[in-house]
């Protein structure tokens, strides 16, 4: 089996041969990626065309564990709030169920540096009093299938951001699409913010696991 897949999604099915770790599928609404590992399902689009003749696919995240706990978000916050001038990191990994993953780490206002967990689901760092945006080192290091976040604002109404990633392609998610529950303690989206549908990023050098 290669390393990746080739699809098309034509109406009655999909043809072409499936990879080792994540597929490429060109449906009527564009070019997809699609990959699957022990915690995440996940389908995302790469680019947004109309090509004739074949069929329509749509976007997918699925966690095998369900949604994240609430109470997880609350953990995070409340670790981040604790020294809110500096970058912090957590984790949520899944093995039978979700748990709270707080390595060791080495923190300043700036920049975060800390062990990597095993079977993460989720990975959340925060910005301490920057904005909440992934900056383009977060696109370099978050090149997995996971689940990311970022926390800014913190000397203020703190702000979350949530996305998908697939192998360095990102797609933005609401906090809902990732925990159950209802967001408290911080916002998605400051004032006057500018909200772009279908937001997604891509970074062709990427490579399979």
């Amino acid at each position: 089996m290669k390393p990746v897949g080739y699809l098309m999604k034509h109406p009655d099915g999909l043809s072409g041969e499936t990879g080792l770790y994540y597929n490429y599928i060109l449906a009527s609404n564009g070019l997809f990626i699609e990959a699957e590992s022990p915690l995440i399902d996940a389908r995302i689009p790469v680019t947004e065309c109309e090509v004739r003749g074949l069929a329509p696919m749509e976007t997918k995240v699925t966690l095998t564990y369900g949604s994240i706990p609430q109470r997880f978000w609350e953990l995070a916050l409340d670790t981040f709030l604790a020294e809110p001038d500096k970058e912090q990191y957590v984790g949520v990994t899944a093995d039978a169920g979700y748990h709270f993953y707080l390595p060791v780490q080495d923190k300043n206002d700036g920049s975060v540096i800390y062990e990597f967990g095993n079977k993460v689901v989720l990975d959340i760092h925060s910005h301490g009093h920057m904005g909440a945006f992934f900056s383009t080192k977060d696109d370099e290091d978050e090149k997995g299938l996971k689940l990311y976040g970022v926390v800014g604002k913190l000397n203020a109404t703190p702000v979350v951001k949530m996305r998908i990633g697939v192998y360095g392609y990102f797609k933005p998610l609401a906090w809902e699409d990732v925990f159950d529950g209802s967001l408290t303690g911080a916002v998605e989206f400051e004032e006057k913010e500018v909200i772009t549908e279908g937001d997604v990023y891509c970074y062709p050098k990427t490579h399979g696991p």
